[in-house]
């Protein structure tokens, strides 16, 4: 597997997250949005596997 099939660490998308609102500040509703709804499907994935 080479570079560019490698999926970016946790830490590494959360640095770029950070980064990109320090830039954009007016993406924030937008990340947050986008963050709740992951969430909001992890949590029915992880209910639905017990």
């Amino acid at each position: 597997m080479d570079d560019s099939e490698t999926l970016p660490t946790k830490k590494e998308i959360l640095e770029n997250m950070a980064r990109r609102l320090q830039t954009h500040p007016e993406d924030g509703e937008e990340v947050l949005l986008r963050t709740y709804d992951l969430a909001f499907i992890k949590g029915k994935l992880e209910s639905k596997s017990k």
